[in-house]
């Protein structure tokens, strides 16, 4: 049988969510799908856990070895898949599987679309007030369609066609934040980009994600870039207090607002929250725009 839909996720010592995490994967995982997981060379277990799993079927491709990162990570899966679609996923989110299915058969029913994205949430977590934000960018999309105006959209929706990937490339090993750039490149080129209007994943703050991690650099690194497809100039060229202003409000919000899961047994209730937002809710529900 061919294989129509590769899951690739990328991990580095964090066993205790992949416990949490895979087996959602796994169970939701059809006949015409692989699962394909690189990891980085954990210490923590991980290569164990992994292995195991691969020896009773469950995943079925795995690699653990020393890496450069996320990005050098996902390359090396994106290389490795074998389904005409592949599907990027975390082992820190939560995502709605039906609605990636629907995805996956609306890119194989229109072999001419390159890439595929989709809305999702935010869930922030604190001790006091945690919620869901949402991540709609139908909008934003149908500005894209109309200017060509590049743009940023999460890496946790991403479906990307295999054999695009030559005009697509590859993703910045010299980016934290991969997502942001590549977004930003794929819609600033002659990509062939489809979007879905239902939410199909809620990406969870804790305290080992990249975004938590590396927030500073994350901040920086989207200047370079609206500097490079957006024209705009980066922050520290500007002289007046208003634009100052503007750039340190949100890093004023990450330092006093940051969302912080402190230990296991929240990541385990934020995943279950998170899962059934996405799965539980109409707004999963949506359809196609090209």
């Amino acid at each position: 049988m061919s294989i129509n839909l590769s899951y690739i996720l990328t991990t580095y010592n964090k066993v205790a969510y992949l416990k949490i995490t895979l087996p959602f994967l796994i169970k939701a995982c059809k006949a015409d799908e692989e699962i394909v997981v690189v990891d980085g060379g954990s210490t923590d277990g991980t290569v164990l856990f992994l292995q195991q799993l691969k020896n009773e079927g469950k995943i079925h491709q795995f690699i653990s070895e020393k890496d450069s990162g996320e990005s050098h990570g996902t390359n090396k899966a994106l290389l490795m898949a074998r389904g005409e679609v592949i599907k990027i996923i975390t082992d820190d989110d939560a995502y709605s599987f039906n609605g990636i299915e629907k995805c996956k058969n609306f890119m194989i029913s229109n072999p001419d679309i390159d890439l595929l994205g989709f809305n999702g949430y935010g869930f922030h977590i604190s001790s006091k007030n945690p919620f869901f934000q949402k991540k709609n960018l139908d909008d934003v999309y149908r500005n894209w369609k109309a200017t060509k105006q590049p743009f940023i959209f999460c890496g946790l929706s991403l479906l990307i066609r295999k054999s695009s990937i030559p005009i697509l490339g590859l993703f910045n090993c010299s980016i934290k934040m991969i997502d942001v750039e590549y977004t930003l490149r794929v819609t600033a080129s002659k990509t062939k980009l489809a979007w879905y209007t239902g939410f199909g994943y809620a990406n969870i703050a804790n305290e080992n994600s990249i975004s938590n991690r590396f927030w500073k650099t994350d901040m920086l690194e989207r200047e370079k870039l609206n500097y490079l497809y957006l024209d705009k100039l980066p922050f520290i060229l500007f002289k007046n207090k208003d634009s100052f202003k503007e750039i340190f409000r949100p890093i004023k919000r990450m330092i006093f607002g940051k969302p912080i899961i402190n230990n296991q047994v929240d990541f385990e209730e934020a995943f279950l929250k998170a899962y059934n937002k996405v799965n539980n809710t109409i707004e999963s529900e949506g359809s196609f725009i090209v």
